[in-house]
């Protein structure tokens, strides 16, 4: 039975409070038929209740993050990394800022807001950073603290609502050199919900810390000056913007209906008032007749009536209605260990409310987290218009549509006749070639995946002297109709043009198929421009590394939900498989290296011994955490690829290594699109590194040098 058949394409904008409830209740059920993308800006999605305790270092980046790619891998999800810049309604479009288009069936919208500056001149001396979006305030917390360090500050935030006064609390306690903190708004402390004893201990407070109130609106800012409309100035050295919520202009700019203050206008269903293929939730949202702050508490609700609709919306199904509530739960942050209470006309202030905040707080976040665990079980459910299908045809018969197929090479090229072969033009007589396949990471981004597939096999031809010139491709999809269908071919296609042009390399012929194993097949021709070979080190050469090693074993613990790797340790592995070596064989040759070869699926000590067996060598190395992608060596001892096994067996014989050598088993790590390895003699070690570091602003690895022919071939220290 084929499982995989998707028709239709959820797309989830933005990691927002309650999109992520949409994945996390796909990590846990699965709908046949869909194919489900999440595009976001972030690796990681920010929790707002938690922002102020991070602030004042009770918890810490990853106890407030929500992994992103994880949760799409749980959810068998595609995560992009990129800005949306346009939203297309009538061609069910979403443009994208640096990858293709995509079109979906079904769109959620949780991008959250932005500061509202209409009414403020910004001058470009200013020194000013916004707090809605909440992570782009925590990206930016390293810089206020330079902007604040070592000398007494002016603070200003502008706004005057509760969420100003608990980010004025949190500073406080941030730094250790003092700060004047002052909070401006137009209104002061306005929310409905706030009874009055709760807002006269806010003021309290702030009295008690030193923080300065004062109403007004402010009209400038400049670089060391707030100007307000009455004409008062106030001196500060940094700006917090916190006033009310807008929309960015990509959504504004959308044919989607919206209220008068800009705001998309939704039913009680949560879906668009004139586009019923999109739900939109958060501060971004207007349900009609309902009027209600913007807040994170609101987007938490709103997801659990979410994740409950878009699955009945697709499994055909009559949706519930969100039914708001006229009051809710306030736990601010106020001194250490203390947070504020406020329910109807209940005020409470004490530590017993800080621990039901922070219990609160943490089991929400902790929904999110997948410790140590394979992905779960899941429930089965089915599209509304899904059918089983038994049997797929094999061979040619499991063809990508034609339509599909000419649609995409319409923009790529005038072969919309599909010619079955190109003539290809070579200077030599001599010809590289090289072939590789490569599956699908499960939740990566296709396109990524596209540029680490050709990057992968262009290390073949590099490796042997050559560039590349022409190559085949043989693109496997999910079986899958339409969008999705489209999707993943073009998305495959454009990852591999994006590199293969760099190189001029024509792309002279391809296959494409639908599959249940997704991926790349790359046939890779080259001419040879330098006499390069593994048989050429000589004694004495020294042995450098490209890049660091680890990407195996690293992507076997992420994808087994390891505690150890966050959001922001994966953008690195990721980093480190899309850069690519034409630099380093470059800076080479430049450097008279005749030796090199490329570390790939056999690991580190495979590829090594081929040089020393072939060269009549041996090796002498030292392995350190210079040499990891990740320098956590409990990682390295927990977690093998697959391969690692394999890898193992076969090249330990030729290694002379002592008995529980700490990384002893990054020598059999295998790597996709991994490091060169390269021989430099000793005389260019100068002129290769600073080769290297002028391309790259970082330094090759050193590991070791070939010595004389020993017993073993790699002996490490």
């Amino acid at each position: 039975m084929i499982e995989n058949n998707f028709i239709k394409q959820l797309v989830l904008l933005g990691g927002g409070h309650a999109n992520v409830q949409v994945l996390k209740k796909l990590s846990m059920n699965n709908i046949k038929g869909l194919n489900t993308i999440l595009i976001s800006e972030h690796f990681e999605a920010t929790y707002s209740g938690m922002t102020p305790g991070y602030i004042h270092k009770d918890f810490s980046k990853d106890e407030i993050s929500i992994d992103l790619q994880r949760l799409c891998f749980n959810a068998d999800a595609t995560f992009i990394k990129d800005k949306v810049i346009k939203l297309d309604t009538n061609r069910k479009e979403i443009t994208l800022q640096n990858f293709p288009t995509i079109n979906y069936d079904l769109l959620s919208i949780n991008t959250g807001s932005i500061s509202n500056t209409k009414k403020i001149k910004i001058e470009n001396s200013s020194k000013y950073f916004f707090v809605k979006p909440i992570s782009s305030l925590v990206k930016n917390l390293s810089y206020i603290d330079q902007i604040v360090k070592n000398k007494r500050s002016k603070i200003v935030i502008i706004g005057g609502g509760v969420a100003s006064y608990e980010l004025a609390f949190s500073l406080k306690r941030r730094y250790e050199s003092p700060v004047d903190i002052t909070i401006i708004g137009k209104k002061i402390l306005k929310e409905k919900n706030l009874n009055k004893k709760t807002k006269n201990n806010l003021k309290k407070i702030a009295n008690n810390l030193g923080i300065s109130e004062y109403k007004g609106e402010v009209i400038s800012l400049s670089e060391k000056n707030i100007t307000l409309n009455d004409g008062n100035k106030i001196v500060c050295d940094l700006t917090l913007v916190s006033t009310g919520a807008n929309i960015e202009s990509w959504l504004f700019d959308s044919s989607l209906n919206k209220d008068e203050r800009g705001f998309i206008r939704v039913d009680n269903n949560l879906l668009s008032i004139n586009e019923k293929n999109i739900f939109v939730t958060g501060d971004a949202s207007s349900i009609e007749n309902i009027s209600r702050p913007k807040s994170g508490v609101m987007a938490v609700r709103q997801g659990e009536i979410l994740k409950e609709n878009i699955f009945l919306k697709l499994t055909g199904k009559n949706l519930i209605k969100f039914k708001p509530q006229k009051n809710w739960l306030y736990l601010i942050g106020t001194y250490k260990n203390y947070a504020l209470l406020n329910y109807f006309f209940l005020t409470f202030h004490g530590r017993w409310c800080w621990k039901l905040k922070v219990l609160i707080d943490k089991n929400f976040i902790n929904k999110f987290k997948f410790s140590n665990n394979l992905p779960m079980a899941k429930r089965n459910f089915k599209l509304a218009n899904f059918k089983n299908i038994k049997m797929y045809c094999q061979g040619c018969g499991s063809k990508v549509s034609k339509n599909t197929l000419i649609n995409y090479i319409k923009k790529t090229s005038d072969n919309i006749y599909l010619r079955d072969s190109s003539i290809i033009y070579n200077k030599s007589l001599k010809i590289l070639q090289t072939i590789d396949h490569i599956k699908l990471f499960s939740s990566l981004n296709p396109f990524d995946f596209g540029k680490i597939s050709y990057l992968h096999s262009q290390n073949d031809i590099l490796s042997a002297g050559g560039k590349v010139k022409s190559l085949s491709v043989s693109v496997g999809v999910p079986f899958s109709e339409k969008y999705v269908e489209k999707f993943y071919l073009e998305y495959f296609m454009e990852g591999i043009k994006f590199e293969s042009d760099k190189d001029d390399c024509i792309i002279s012929s391809g296959h494409s198929y639908q599959s249940q194993e997704p991926g790349i097949t790359l046939t890779l021709n080259g001419e040879i421009e330098n006499s390069v070979s593994k048989n050429s080190a000589k004694e004495g050469d020294l042995i450098y590394l490209s890049k660091p090693l680890g990407s195996g074993y690293l992507l076997a613990a992420y994808f087994n939900n390891s505690e150890m790797l966050s959001g922001n340790d994966f953008e690195k592995i990721l980093d480190n498989l899309k850069k690519g070596n034409l630099f380093v064989v470059n800076s080479a040759k430049n450097s008279g290296s005749q030796t090199m070869t490329d570390i790939s699926g056999f690991g580190l000590s495979s590829h090594l011994a081929d040089v020393c067996l072939s060269s009549n060598l041996s090796s002498k190395i030292k392995l350190s955490s210079d040499i990891l992608i990740n320098s956590n060596i409990d990682l390295l001892r927990k977690f093998q690829s697959t391969g690692f096994k394999n890898n193992r067996q076969f090249s330990r014989e030729y290694i002379n290594i002592s008995e529980n050598h700490p990384f002893e088993n990054i020598l059999f790590d295998p790597q996709t699109n991994g490091p060169m390895l390269i021989a430099i003699s000793k005389q260019n070690q100068k002129k290769f590194e600073n080769c290297f570091s002028n391309e790259t602003n970082i330094k090759p690895i050193l590991i070791g040098r070939f010595i004389n022919k020993l017993e073993k071939a790699i002996y490490v220290s």
